[in-house]
Formats: structure tokens, sequence, C-alpha cells
């Protein structure tokens, strides 16, 4: 499998720094996604709008369009997880975000090729209480 490189884009007006440097400390810590090795991870970008994140890592596997899926929303779950939460609270908002479809949640993919991708999270939408 190659590489792949995805660009997380996290709009401000949803999304505060504190969640995505919880995010970034989460994914410094596994040292992987999803079980795949997490070979470059940065925060390397921040305008008006948006805060960036690249994060490049080795598949293990293809990663089909249903995958690919659950992994933006992964990504999803662990950013808006407060700190506090404990395994049942984390399970329910696991629940949550992976029970709803990416329009709902406010995420949409912009792929380059087949190794490069953004993924832009516009909002936390279905996710609330």
């Amino acid at each position: 499998m190659e590489r792949q490189t995805w660009h997380f884009l996290f709009y401000k007006s949803a999304f505060t720094k504190v969640q995505i440097d919880r995010l970034l400390g989460y994914l410094r810590q596994q040292r992987n996604f999803g079980g795949f090795p997490i070979v470059e991870l940065a925060q390397d970008g921040n305008s008006s709008d948006i805060r960036f994140v690249t994060m490049t890592f080795d598949p293990l596997a293809q990663i089909e369009t249903p995958l690919q899926s659950e992994m933006a929303k992964f990504i999803l779950m662990h950013a808006i997880r407060p700190d506090d939460n404990s395994a049942e609270a984390d399970m329910r908002l696991y629940g949550r975000v992976m029970s709803h479809s990416l329009e709902a949640l406010g995420i949409e993919f912009q792929r380059y090729d087949q190794q490069t991708m953004d993924v832009i999270y516009w909002g936390q939408g279905a996710t609330q209480d």
C-alpha cells in the first residue's frame, strides 16, 4: 500500500484550538490511525477561518470508501471528545458520531490523487445532544 497524506481542515467557527490540540495529543500518544502507523503529524497551518492538520500514515490495507468515512468520523469524535469523558460517555459519543451520515456531520472529502486528500470539517452537526 502506498503512503497516504490526509489534510484535516477544521473550521474555527466550530472547533477550538483546545479541541485540535487534544486530537493531536491523542494521535501522537497512539502513534497510529485506526491501526495504520502514523509517519508524520503536524498542525501546519492556521488561517483566519481554518486550522490545518496534516497526517501522513502507512495504510496496511486498501482504504475503501466506507472505511474512509469511518476514519473521518473517528477523527471528529476525538476532536470533540471532552478530556474528562468516561469510557461509557466515549461509547455514547462514538455511537452518536458513527450513526450519522457525513453530510449530517458536516464532513466533506476532496481527493487529489490516490495518496492525497483533504478532509473538511465544517462543523459538529449531528453530534450535539
